[in-house]
Order: C-alpha cells, then sequence, then structure tokens
C-alpha cells in the first residue's frame, strides 16, 4: 500500500513538474517572439552638400567693356570694330583701377576685359581686389603684358603674369588672353618700343573676341 501511495505521489510531482516547465518554456519563447517584432527607427543619412561646384562660362554674346591702360589705347580702334566699348587711360596702374571700377561697377555688362599692370607692375593682392569689384558673376578675360626687352625697366613683367595667369585658378569666370606668349612668336606685331602695329591690333581684337565669344 505504501509503495503504491509512493508511485501515485511521484506520477503527480512528475506531471506537475513537466506542466511548469512546459509553461515555462513558452513564456520564454513568447518573449524572444516579442523581441523581433519591435519597431527599430533607422538612422536617418547625413544631407548631401549643397555647395554648387564652380563651373565655366560658355561662350558669351553680350557687351563688353575693354578696361586697361595704353595697349587698349593702341588696339582700341580694332576693338571697337567688334563692338567692344574702350576705357583706357596711358598711365592707369593696378591699384588705382579698384576705385575706378568699383565706380564703374553698376554700368559694367556682363563681360570685361582687362590689361593692366604694364605700369609698374600688378601683385596677385591687387588683382583679387580688382576681382572683388567685378565678382563671380561676370566673364572677366586677363591679358597679359608683353613690355619691351630692357630687364633693367622692366623687372616686373614675369612676377605680373604669374599673378594674371593666377587668376584662372582660383575663379571660374576668369579667363586669360595670353598677350606675351602671342606677341613674342610674332614680332611683326609689335614695334621696337613696344608700340603695337596695325597687324598686331586685328590680331589682339581677334584673340580677344574669340576668347570672350569661347570660339
Amino acid at each position: 500500500m505504501v509503495r503504491v501511495l509512493t508511485t501515485v505521489v511521484l506520477l503527480v510531482f512528475a506531471f506537475t513538474a513537466g506542466l511548469w516547465s512546459g509553461i515555462l518554456y513558452s513564456g520564454a519563447q513568447g518573449g524572444a517572439a516579442d523581441d523581433s517584432s519591435a519597431v527599430v527607427t533607422p538612422t536617418p543619412e547625413p544631407e548631401p552638400s549643397v555647395t554648387p561646384a564652380p563651373t565655366p562660362f560658355g561662350p558669351y554674346s553680350g557687351e563688353v567693356v575693354a578696361f586697361g591702360d595704353y595697349l587698349f589705347l593702341s588696339v582700341g580702334p580694332c576693338l571697337e570694330e567688334k563692338a567692344f566699348t574702350v576705357n583706357a587711360i596711358a598711365d592707369r596702374r593696378a591699384q588705382q583701377a579698384i576705385g575706378e571700377l568699383a565706380l564703374l561697377d553698376s554700368e559694367l555688362p556682363g563681360a570685361v576685359l582687362l590689361h593692366l599692370g604694364a605700369n609698374g607692375g600688378a601683385t596677385e593682392v591687387e588683382l583679387d581686389q580688382i576681382m572683388a569689384v567685378l565678382g563671380t558673376e561676370r566673364l572677366v578675360v586677363w591679358s597679359t603684358i608683353q613690355l619691351p626687352d630692357d630687364g633693367s625697366r622692366y623687372t616686373f613683367e614675369d612676377s605680373t603674369n604669374e599673378a594674371i595667369i593666377a587668376m584662372a585658378a582660383k575663379y571660374p569666370n576668369v579667363r586669360i588672353l595670353s598677350w606675351n606668349a602671342l606677341s613674342e612668336t610674332n614680332p611683326d606685331w609689335l614695334n621696337r618700343d613696344g608700340t603695337i602695329t596695325a597687324a598686331g591690333c586685328e590680331a589682339y581684337a581677334n584673340f580677344a573676341d574669340g576668347v570672350i565669344r569661347g570660339r
């Protein structure tokens, strides 16, 4: 009789233990299922940069002002044949031009051709100041300078041309007319004293027009 009761007790205990094990197992499984169904908020992607990349100016067909020194007095008639407006003073210096261009700024068209630095040279700082006046919304063509072969007198030609050429790398609206390189390979364009010949006048105007018009 005792053996029978013991057996019954053991069976009841085993059944109860199994029942609780099943309940605990199901609860654990249910918790895992709840975790997997949780909504995860995605991390927002960083906003792309909105700074536009500088783009070169395309062909230009509007009005042009040629602003400069004695060279533009010589080539003025040829530039005017290309419908350029010429503003030239023989002894105009780069530093002087900063203030003059500032006064003219509202009257200047969408393109300006510059020949400055032949009177005493020009530094990159001075050219940057001129660019600050002219801005980045209009086309600016800088002409390099060509001076008579007198190294003792004209010591600033190379440094001025380097400063001029540097403008193209700094400003997307700048183009360079390499007058010194063109005239050196065409000696019939200049007289011995540095003044321009009829052939040089026509050649300069043609090159200037081509650079500005994008041809």
